[in-house]
């Protein structure tokens, strides 16, 4: 059974603004430098990460059966500071740094208790994006002042 709710209203916008978004990008046209080296190939990436999610929340919401579980407002009020600290922490501390604690605090707070998955999931995706732009696509990211490495 389908259920209509604000919040299957909710997870039809999160997924429209990204197509939008995508849908701007196309026709721009910058330098030919090849596809990896273009200024919207990564947020075209980010962009396409968004709609699967989205697509996925969509589906999930509108096929609910049970009644939604209710969050505490001050767990979504710490995510919605993280994440601007986030952003603003990349350039100084570097990418590896910053992603490592926020995923620390992100998945903590999202309630992910076992320290083992925990620190390693922490810890393996910032260090695969890492391995991936910087060392694959010679796309640096930026890097942490403590080595050059990460």
């Amino acid at each position: 059974m389908i259920v209509f709710t604000e919040k299957s209203l909710g997870a039809v916008v999160l997924l429209l603004i990204p197509v939008a978004l995508l849908l701007s990008t196309i026709g721009l046209k910058f330098a030919d430098l090849g596809g990896a080296f273009s200024p919207v190939f990564f947020p075209r990436i980010i962009l396409w990460l968004w709609i699967g999610l989205a697509c996925l929340n969509m589906i999930l919401t509108l096929w609910r059966r049970a009644p939604p579980e209710v969050r505490p407002l001050g767990r979504v009020g710490l995510l919605a500071i993280l994440l601007p600290a986030y952003a603003l922490a990349i350039m100084p501390a570097g990418f590896f740094l910053a992603s490592l604690v926020f995923c620390l605090i992100t998945l903590w707070l999202l309630g992910w208790t076992k320290p083992i998955s925990l620190l390693a999931f922490s810890v393996g995706l910032p260090g695969a994006l890492v391995v991936l732009f910087n060392h694959w696509l010679s796309l640096p990211l930026p890097t942490s002042p403590i080595t050059y490495l990460f």
